[in-house]
């Protein structure tokens, strides 16, 4: 006959835990841990608090265990996860770095230190620690998220792509994941395969708030605005009151020209968060669009609010726009140089106000250009700094400040005369080339980020073809041309181009060039500024939403007068605006 062996209370508890009676286990651990006072017995206690949320207390027991015994791999273990929760990071990392020197193989040890490591931004140390877990553990889905999650941070997207595959092989249901790999992918560009993996998810776990929205951006991005506002909708219908959602269904509006609509929706965004810099800023540029000048110049500040926006250089003087008596005016530059050489034309309205000496901070790209200008009495260097007396402003504030309301008011272009020596460099480069006429191309503007209606691009093929009629000889003027863009170009057009986009980087030769073509057609950029600096027009070609300069409709801007306007219909298509600029175009070199 076999006698039982009475089981301790250290395994009892175990049992308890186990059931989830976290309470019982407590109570009957705390008996333990008084009575033997070993490791064992307090590190398990410690444990129990942890589990519920009783952070203090198993810090305290946890301690006690590694007293007890310093070399107890476990117990340092659970401390570092104790101090970790309770967002004590540097006493963290210090108790799993001692739990791996322990015991090199513990593929847990390595994932949290890395977690804790993350957490406080030692991102080389946290990725270290990561490849040592999968080292040990290959197949271990967390430590491929969170190095994802690394290189996201990192803007290393395509690594942060191939991570989250990886843990997708051993979780593949996981939603956080899915939804990480889909904005990763959203991020590189690659719209179908991150809307898949948001509709994978939605299918995973339909009416899934943050899966709605991401959705949603990505289909804007991808030019289908009418399914980022089914998104943004029912987005609403499980969230009414939440800010970014009302924004991205502005967004999903505006995308399809619905300009009121969307204006509302930028409204009620910031009803619910006043400190939306974006709603803010997009309603600022709506209103724009629309000619609605007033509202619009009072929400355009808001850009300087917006996440990533570049800080102003100097804190702004209060003014009122009243009469400056003969202060003198110190004036910087706004956010980029297309919109510094646009907001210029407001200087002289300075002198109306009886603004006295005004000096103005520009771009160095600009600053021969404006020094013979005669709109400023001075450009300052980068190294200058406005007194205690100048009034300071950017001058993107200027036509708020000075109460521009309507289109009779807007002023025209600054002009920049060339220089003779870069006519004359130009007109000897241009003979070299070929014949008159001269055409000058450009298909893309500005940087790609995510949301942002500053960034412009139209089909390269279909801009080839749509200038294939013509006999002028074609100058390339794109700024940092893509590897194969020129002769994929140049491959539709059917005959040879001429590459000069590096004249981007010297703005004198392209002011003199832009004064000498005979036709310029490309997106809005620098270049038609400058185009429009020497008083020449320009053919623009338009992506939908438009931005603001270009007005929402109409095939002229009153900003830009003689410019012909090609706009993208709503419905992402660009034929029409193709077809007709082929037929102006022909029209042109025929007279």
């Amino acid at each position: 006959m076999t006698t039982a062996v009475p089981r301790s209370r250290k395994e009892r508890a175990l049992d308890l835990m186990r059931a989830n009676r976290l309470e019982e286990a407590k109570a009957l651990c705390e008996e333990a841990a008084h009575a033997e006072n070993n490791a064992g017995a307090w590190c398990l206690l410690g444990v129990i608090h942890g589990m519920l949320h009783n952070l203090v207390e198993a810090e305290q027991c946890l301690r006690t265990a590694v007293r007890l015994r310093p070399d107890y791999a476990e117990a340092h273990y659970n401390l570092g996860i104790a101090l970790a929760t309770n967002r004590r990071l540097d006493d963290a990392i210090a108790a799993l770095r001692e739990t791996v020197r322990l015991v090199p193989e513990h593929a847990e040890a390595h994932l949290r230190l890395g977690a804790a490591l993350a957490a406080s931004n030692r991102l080389e140390a946290a990725a270290e620690s990561f490849h040592r877990a999968i080292q040990l553990k290959p197949d271990h889905p967390a430590a491929y998220v969170y190095l994802g999650n690394i290189c996201a941070g990192l803007g290393k997207m395509k690594e942060a792509v191939d991570y989250y595959r990886r843990a997708l092989k051993q979780q593949p249901d996981d939603l956080d994941t899915i939804n990480n790999l889909g904005n990763a992918l959203s991020e590189l560009d690659k719209l179908p395969e991150a809307i898949d993996c948001y509709r994978r998810a939605l299918q995973m776990q339909p009416g899934h708030f943050p899966t709605l929205q991401n959705l949603s951006i990505a289909y804007l991005d991808a030019g289908q605005p009418e399914k980022a506002e089914t998104c943004a909708r029912e987005a609403l219908a499980l969230k009414p009151d939440h800010a970014e959602a009302q924004f991205n269904l502005g967004n999903a509006l505006r995308g399809q020209g619905k300009f009121e609509d969307a204006i509302g929706s930028y409204r009620e965004a910031i009803a619910i968060d006043e400190r939306h810099a974006d709603a803010h800023f997009n309603l600022a540029l709506t209103c724009l669009s629309r000619g609605r000048f007033e509202q619009g110049w009072d929400e355009y500040p808001w850009q300087w609010r917006r996440e990533g926006a570049a800080p102003r250089l100097f804190a702004p003087s209060p003014w009122d726009g009243s009469d400056l008596d003969g202060r003198d005016v110190f004036l910087h530059a706004e956010q980029g140089l297309g919109d510094e050489l646009f907001f210029l034309r407001f200087v002289p309205w300075l002198r109306r106000r009886g603004a006295g000496r005004i000096a103005y901070l520009a771009n160095p790209k600009i600053a021969s250009l404006l020094k013979r200008a005669n709109v400023c009495d001075a450009v300052a260097t980068p190294v200058e700094q406005p007194s205690k007396e100048h009034l300071v402003l950017a001058v993107g504030d200027l036509p708020r400040l000075l109460d521009m309301k309507r289109v009779e008011e807007i002023p025209p272009p600054l002009g920049f005369p060339p220089l003779p020596e870069q006519i004359a460099e130009m007109q000897a480069k241009l003979r070299v080339l070929g014949p008159p006429p001269y055409l000058g191309v450009t298909w893309r503007g500005g940087t790609w980020k995510k949301r942002n209606s500053l960034y412009k691009e139209c089909p390269l093929a279909l801009l080839a073809q749509a200038l294939k009629g013509n006999h002028a000889t074609v100058l390339i003027l794109q700024r940092l041309p893509r590897d194969g863009e020129i002769e994929a170009f140049q491959e539709t057009l059917g005959r040879p181009v001429h590459d000069l986009s590096a004249l981007n980087e010297d703005l004198e030769a392209m002011l003199a060039l832009l004064s000498l073509i005979d036709e310029y057609v490309g997106v809005s950029n620098t270049n038609m500024h400058l185009r429009a600096a020497v008083g020449k027009t320009a053919r623009v070609l338009v992506p939908s939403p438009p931005e603001w300069r270009w007005m929402a409709e109409g095939r002229e801007s009153p900003w830009f007068p003689g410019f012909s306007v090609y706009r993208q219909g709503y419905d992402g298509s660009w034929e029409g605006a193709f077809a007709r600029l082929n037929q102006d175009m022909g029209v042109s070199f025929r007279n």
